[in-house]
């Protein structure tokens, strides 16, 4: 039975309701960073650049950026190499303990980060490893992997083991099955899985802030630090801005081009 005109318009009201209410801090933010006054003010009286430009020149501000870039790049590979590989496992062999392995992996979605941030701490301590880049990046790895397992094993399972069994039938080697069947069909899962890992990584906080040393401070620390001490300052806001931008732009291009949705 069809819903009435009543509740169809009903619907598409409390719709825009709910996206206004979830897009509104998101749209001040941005109307605001292009303020040209030194403090928050909303709505801006003027819009200008300069903020930006300012956060573009901040020797600091780009130093957490290297910082952050080079932890979530290195923890993102690891992410893929490893979760991808469990991920294959799970799917494709009948392994004793098979649902507990599973829920280890994915036992970092489920339990608060400031858990796992302090037992790493722990651990670190014990181990000399506090405030290194080997730590941080494991730390990394530990947080993403989890994603990586989820959207691998969602990816294997749509892969028909058939064609894999006939390229072997055929003469192939397990690396050419693995180079030229699986990873092809895979790649999707291994894009979004990349993606995902690095934004996840990049935008840590917790576990960062407990780990990362004074060498390694990441981006969004610097950011956190800065918005402790001073408050909320126009350059934060340009930066916020930033990031909203990049990450909404990248969730578009990911649904659009490799359907991630499909994939979690």
């Amino acid at each position: 039975m069809r819903p009435s005109i009543a509740a169809r318009v009903a619907q598409t009201i409390w719709t825009v309701l709910a996206y206004a209410f979830l897009l509104a801090p998101i749209l001040v933010l941005i109307l605001a960073s292009f303020n040209d006054a030194k403090f928050f003010r909303f709505p801006p009286q003027s819009f200008s650049l300069h903020w930006y430009e300012a956060a573009a020149a901040s020797g600091e501000y780009r130093s957490a950026l290297a910082s952050s870039s080079i932890i979530a790049l290195i923890a993102g590979t690891l992410s893929i190499l490893v979760g991808s590989l469990a991920a294959f496992a799970l799917v494709r062999f009948d392994m004793p303990g098979k649902r507990w392995i599973e829920a280890i992996l994915l036992a970092p979605l489920v339990l608060p980060l400031i858990v796992w941030a302090i037992a790493l701490l722990q651990i670190y301590a014990w181990l000399g490893m506090s405030g290194t880049l080997v730590g941080l990046v494991l730390a990394h790895a530990v947080i993403t992997v989890p994603y990586t397992v989820r959207i691998m094993v969602s990816t294997f399972e749509r892969i028909d083991p058939v064609l894999e069994s006939a390229a072997a039938s055929l003469g192939a080697t397990p690396f050419a099955v693995a180079r030229r069947v699986i990873i092809p069909l895979a790649m999707p899962g291994l894009v979004t899985s990349a993606a995902f890992s690095l934004l996840i990584s990049f935008n840590d906080v917790i576990v960062s802030s407990l780990i990362a040393g004074a060498r390694w401070i990441t981006f969004p620390v610097r950011l956190y630090a800065q918005l402790r001490s001073e408050g909320v300052d126009p350059i934060t806001l340009a930066i916020g801005a930033t990031i909203i931008a990049v990450i909404l732009i990248a969730a578009i291009v990911g649904e659009y081009a490799l359907k991630w949705s499909r994939h979690l």
